[in-house]
């Protein structure tokens, strides 16, 4: 009974060794990314306004809508998308009603949103329907949200 416990005591030490040596291996190993994401996107730019207020006050007409703060200028965005066709297809939707918008392109540095776009991006290039596509938008503008402002 004493050899037994011996062989298990022993075993799990050994074990126990040879796991921190193979984990200390890895820790101090350089990586690289294998797969590195395009973070340029085309944003549907509604405005840009002085500050919080004034933009919660002139936006009314538009359901959901993200915004951008820099330098004390706060910049209105009603749409997302990774291709300047599908940005296209959105704007034109907002011509259409008479809500007037710009297509900008910015670089976001966010790969896990960056990831979720491109899937967005299948559905957006696959319909035509304008209910459809305004769905996909609110979808990707909640994503945004989820993913970037409140990961930040």
């Amino acid at each position: 009974m004493k050899k037994t416990i011996f062989w298990i005591f022993l075993a799990l030490i050994s074990g126990l060794l040879l796991g921190k040596f193979t984990f200390d291996r890895y820790e101090n190993l350089d990586t690289q990314n294998v797969i590195s994401y395009d973070n340029n996107v085309y944003l549907l730019k509604y405005g840009t306004y002085s500050s919080l207020d004034e933009m919660s006050n002139k936006i009314t007409d538009i359901d959901r809508y993200i915004y951008i703060e820099k330098n004390g200028i706060v910049t209105a965005y009603i749409g997302i998308a990774k291709t300047k066709e599908n940005a296209n297809k959105i704007k034109k939707i907002y011509d259409s009603k008479k809500i007037e918008v710009s297509i900008v392109k910015e670089s976001i540095e966010n790969d896990e949103f960056i990831q979720n776009l491109n899937e967005y991006e299948k559905l957006l290039s696959a319909t035509e329907d304008e209910n459809s596509l305004l769905i996909i938008e609110k979808q990707i503008l909640s994503c945004y949200e989820s993913v970037v402002v409140n990961n930040e």
